[in-house]
């Protein structure tokens, strides 16, 4: 026994010693027989974020930084590269009036959820969003953006970046424009009113950036009176739609709201996408395996793939609302995808 483990100890060193590798290194488990992960459920407090931004505003220049974002870093994965998740980052980013976060872009695909503060904007391909709290805005793969705060007062956004799985890819690039600001052709105004009532016909999907919450609310809301439209997992779930092809926000993100009534309570499952949520109105706990992660307004926290979960309302008397986005529009492509309740 002992001298045939060691000759399956001599193949193994002489064939690493050729960049050669036996599958019976597994094992005789093999392959693990569901999706498995390194990421951890985390939940993280808005004070601390807020803090952090503050004090960045203090000590980081916009001449000297590209940008002044805080991230948020899940512990179970490689702090040096500050994710979130293994396909998605999720970070804050803090612009003080007067001051203009220069002209770029990239590969990794991105999006802006504005939390606090009026007036400033983000110029996407020539095109002027101006920011107000709610607002939803893309800047999806190689579009030029900077962004800019005339206003009176700082601005702060969620930004969201498929930047692990473009990182994962080998794909990461990042270009210059060759002055700080890009000029602006046209507003966001402007292509909301081409597109009229009906938002998203007849224009190609890279001009169409900017979901403004006063869209997003109302629709949202008259979803949340309707009981036949409730998720059993989700409460009422709108997800944002590509103009174009009616499908998800991002090919690698999907973004969405959901709205839970006081006290509300939804069922248990699990998929094998990954999700980040911010919560955006209320408060409430969220059940992931046997950790409760109860958030507040503000607050961000991420479920990680094939965990089961449940949400709750924890206020009798005040809605919750949390914007969320996915990795699931990724693993639909590559059909991968997949999701179970409690009962399946």
């Amino acid at each position: 026994m002992t001298g045939r483990m060691d000759s399956v100890e001599l193949l193994n060193r002489q064939m690493a010693e050729k960049n050669l590798s036996g599958y019976w290194s597994l094992g005789m488990e093999g392959l693990p027989s569901e999706p498995m992960t390194s990421v951890e459920p985390c939940l993280w407090k808005w004070r601390d974020v807020h803090e952090s931004l503050v004090r960045a505003g203090e000590v980081i220049s916009l001449e000297n930084s590209e940008r002044r974002v805080v991230r948020l870093v899940n512990p179970g994965l490689d702090r040096r590269h500050g994710f979130a998740t293994q396909t998605l980052q999720i970070s804050f980013q803090y612009v003080k009036p007067g001051e203009n976060a220069r002209a770029h872009r990239h590969t990794p695909a991105a999006l802006r959820f504005v939390i606090e503060g009026n007036g400033a904007y983000t110029t996407v391909n020539g095109q002027q969003c101006v920011m107000d709290p709610g607002d939803l805005i893309l800047t999806p793969k190689l579009t030029w953006h900077d962004h800019s705060n005339d206003s009176n007062q700082p601005m702060i956004w969620l930004d969201g970046l498929d930047f692990p799985l473009i990182t994962a890819l080998h794909q990461v690039m990042q270009e210059r424009y060759p002055e700080r600001r890009q000029p602006i052709c046209k507003t966001s105004e402007d292509v909301r009113d081409q597109l009229g009532s009906a938002m998203g016909h007849g224009l190609p999907v890279t001009d169409f950036f900017h979901y403004k919450w006063r869209d997003t609310e109302p629709a949202l809301r008259a979803l949340a009176v309707d009981p036949s439209k409730r998720n059993p997992f989700d409460g009422y779930l709108l997800e944002y739609r590509n103009t174009l092809t009616g499908g998800p926000t991002l090919a690698t993100i999907g973004c969405a709201v959901q709205f839970f009534w006081p006290g509300e309570h939804t069922e248990t499952h699990r998929h094998t996408s990954t999700v980040i949520y911010h919560a955006f109105r209320g408060s409430g706990v969220t059940q992931i395996a046997d950790r409760f992660l109860e958030w507040e307004q503000g607050d961000s926290f991420v479920v990680p793939l094939w965990y089961p979960h449940r949400h709750s309302n924890r206020s009798a008397s005040d809605p919750a609302i949390l914007f969320s986005m996915s990795d699931a529009p990724m693993l639909k492509a590559l059909d991968l995808y997949r999701e179970e309740g409690a009962s399946d």
